[in-house]
């Protein structure tokens, strides 16, 4: 091999500088940098779990006061017992005494499928006529509410006396229903 010109060896030596700066660059330099832009990120991010974090605690007593609020309602649409047999009895006594409360008779009952956390029942009355509507919503209005999911009237004795003196009633209700929590 031939001994470089001092012009080449120049010319090599700042090539083979040019390249240790760029490896320099490269493995000690970029990543110094781009730490510091990941920790900024970092920060970044940080900064706005806290203020989140911040906003939340901040919003405890109103979520306090909500839960409460929402506690006190569920009261008024929630029937509590100690199972679904439990709570279709319970129903089933809350029309029997407000049928008597109305003067008609109850004639029986059956359950009926409902949604998850829901009980259901279809009672059977005899209903004097004029009372029906004052019955449905003594029902409907006693708490905790109810809803009357359906209603059906005949009046067979009708078409023998030619007035309705009394009403056959078949009606449909179901509420809300939350298991009793074991003490």
């Amino acid at each position: 091999m031939r001994e470089l010109s001092p012009r080449e060896s120049r010319l090599l030596a700042v090539g083979l500088l040019l390249v240790v700066l760029l490896l320099v660059d490269l493995v000690l330099i970029q990543p110094l940098i781009d730490g510091f832009g990941d920790r900024a990120r970092q920060r970044q991010e940080l900064l706005a779990r806290y203020s989140a974090n911040e906003r939340i605690i901040a919003a405890i007593p109103r979520l306090s006061r909500q839960a409460a609020m929402r506690s006190k309602q569920t009261a008024l649409y929630t029937l509590v017992a100690a199972d679904p047999a439990a709570a279709t009895d319970s129903l089933r006594d809350r029309i029997q005494a407000a049928a008597n409360t109305a003067g008609a008779e109850f004639r029986g009952s059956e359950d009926l499928g409902a949604a998850p956390g829901m009980v259901a029942t279809r009672a059977a009355l005899r209903v004097p006529a004029g009372k029906l509507a004052p019955l449905v919503i003594a029902i409907e209005n006693s708490s905790p509410l109810v809803t009357v999911t359906g209603l059906s009237v005949s009046a067979d004795d009708a078409l023998l006396t030619g007035a309705a003196a009394s009403l056959d009633v078949k009606l449909d209700i179901a509420i809300a229903f939350r298991p009793a929590s074991a003490r």
